[in-house]
């Protein structure tokens, strides 16, 4: 129920005007791409390389760890180390979907840059400053 009638509690374009604000917090920057379809091709030698993958974002993000530090899960007869994340991005970047890729680009962080994540969902609000997504890093290999 409305404080008045026909009113209200927020301002119509309270997101709109609180986004610039969203952005200002996104200090490291990444490239998100979506792999890409058809065949592929086939060199004389016959080494097969896949499609190129589509650029989907490229722009100022937020990258923050989950609360969990990682977790294990058996695919196959594997054991894979995966630690979550969550990144934020500008509000109306191009449609993200689960399984794109995300690259970190640039972070305070040291560490962060070159990092390589899987998208696993896309955050969905009634009221958005900006687009949340969260993506998981294969950490098996590097514990290798």
């Amino acid at each position: 129920m409305s404080p008045l009638a026909g009113h209200t509690p927020f301002h119509p374009r309270w997101s709109e005007h609180h986004r610039p604000t969203a952005t200002g917090t996104q200090t490291g920057t990444c490239t998100i791409t979506r792999p890409g379809t058809g065949e592929g091709a086939t060199d004389p030698d016959g080494t097969w390389h896949p499609p190129a993958p589509t650029t989907i974002y490229t722009g100022t993000c937020r990258i923050t760890p989950q609360t969990a530090d990682s977790r294990y899960v058996v695919s196959g007869e594997r054991r894979v180390t995966i630690r979550g994340y969550e990144i934020a991005i500008e509000w109306d970047a191009a449609e993200i979907r689960e399984g794109d890729d995300c690259h970190i680009d640039a972070a305070k962080d040291p560490r962060l840059p070159g990092v390589d994540l899987r998208i696993t969902d896309v955050r969905m609000a009634s009221e958005q400053w900006e687009r949340v997504l969260i993506a998981e890093q294969d950490l098996t290999d590097l514990e290798e």
